[in-house]
C-alpha cells in the first residue's frame, strides 16, 4: 500500500514532463510516451518499480509491433523520470533499466504493390494521411498537424511553416498529392463547420495514437505486420533518388537538413553505382579517355 508522504510513478513522469517544458525541451514525441507510461503504470508507488516491469513493457510493446526505436524511447523517458526523482531525494534507489540495440542505419522500405496492400484496409481519413506521407515522405506528425492555412490551392502550393527540424519548406502539389489534397478539401465541411485541419475527423485533428492503432490493424490485415508509417519517408527518398533527383532536392521535399540524416537510410543511387562500374571497367580495359571524353 502506497504511503502518503512516497511519490507514485506517474508523479514521477509528470514532474520530468514539467522540466522538460521549463527546460525547453521540445519533442513530438514526449507526449505520446508520457501517456502510455502513466496509463500502463497509473498509481504505481516509483519505490516498486521493477527491471522485471521494464522487461514487460519491452516486450509488451515489441509484441504490439512497436519499432526498436520507439521501444527504446520509452524506456529512455521512464529511465530519465525516474533518475529525476532520485535527484531531488524522492527516490532512494532505482531499478536498472535494459537498452533496446537500435540499428542507427533504416532499411526499410515499401515496394508499391506493398503500399496498396496497407492502404486497402485503411478507411477515410487513414487511408489519405497515408497517400500523402507516400507521396511525400513527410513526417507522421507534419502530415497530421497540417492546416488548410498553409495550403495554397490556387498556386499548387503547400507552405509548411515549422517541422522537427525547426524549419519551414515548400511542397508543390503535384499528380496524387493535388487529388488527396482535392478530397480533403471536398470534406472540409462537418455539420454546419468547417475543419482548420486538412486531415480531421468530424472536425477534430486525427490523434497519432488514433493513427497507430488504425496503421497497425490494416497492416495485419494485408499481412505486413512489421512496416512503419516512417518506411513511407524512406521509401519517398529512395525513389527520388532512383528517378534521377538529386540528394539536394530529394532532401528538401522530406525536410532533412543534413546529409548524414538523410544517408542513414541507407539510399543507394543504383545509376551511380553502374556508372562507377562501368568507369572501374572501362579503366581496366584500357578505355578509360574514350569513357570520359563520352
Amino acid at each position: 500500500m502506497k504511503n502518503h508522504n512516497e511519490v507514485s510513478v506517474s508523479e514521477c513522469l509528470s514532474s520530468y514532463e514539467h522540466r522538460c517544458e521549463r527546460d525547453g525541451v521540445r519533442s513530438s514525441a514526449i507526449p505520446s510516451v508520457l501517456k502510455h507510461l502513466r496509463a500502463r503504470f497509473a498509481e504505481v508507488p516509483a519505490s516498486e518499480l521493477t527491471t522485471r516491469d521494464v522487461e514487460k513493457m519491452i516486450s509488451d510493446l515489441s509484441a504490439d509491433g512497436y519499432a526498436p526505436a520507439t521501444v527504446q524511447c520509452h524506456v529512455a523517458y521512464l529511465r530519465a523520470a525516474m533518475r529525476y526523482a532520485h535527484k531531488k531525494g524522492e527516490l532512494s534507489n532505482l531499478p536498472w533499466f535494459p537498452t533496446i540495440k537500435v540499428e542507427n542505419a533504416r532499411q526499410g522500405f515499401f515496394e508499391r504493390e506493398e503500399f496498396e496492400r496497407i492502404a486497402s484496409h485503411l478507411p477515410q481519413p487513414y487511408a489519405d494521411i497515408a497517400r500523402f506521407g507516400y507521396n511525400s515522405g513527410w513526417r507522421l506528425s507534419e502530415v497530421l498537424e497540417l492546416h488548410w492555412s498553409e495550403v495554397d490551392r490556387e498556386h499548387g502550393i503547400i507552405r509548411l511553416s515549422t517541422s522537427k527540424n525547426g524549419h519551414g519548406r515548400i511542397l508543390p502539389m503535384i499528380g496524387e498529392l493535388t487529388e488527396i489534397v482535392d478530397r480533403a478539401w471536398r470534406n472540409r465541411p462537418f455539420g454546419e463547420a468547417i475543419s482548420e485541419w486538412v486531415f480531421h475527423r468530424a472536425g477534430k485533428r486525427v490523434w497519432k495514437q488514433r493513427f497507430w492503432e488504425i496503421w497497425n490493424a490494416a497492416r495485419n490485415q494485408a499481412g505486413l505486420p512489421g512496416r512503419l508509417f516512417h518506411d513511407l519517408r524512406r521509401t519517398a527518398a529512395r525513389d527520388m533518388i532512383a528517378a534521377g533527383c538529386d540528394y539536394q532536392t530529394a532532401m528538401a521535399v522530406t525536410g532533412h537538413r543534413t546529409m548524414s540524416m538523410f544517408l542513414r537510410y541507407q539510399i543507394v543511387d543504383v545509376r551511380g553505382i553502374q556508372q562507377g562500374l562501368r568507369a572501374l571497367e572501362a579503366h581496366r580495359n584500357g578505355n578509360g579517355r574514350h569513357l570520359a571524353a563520352a
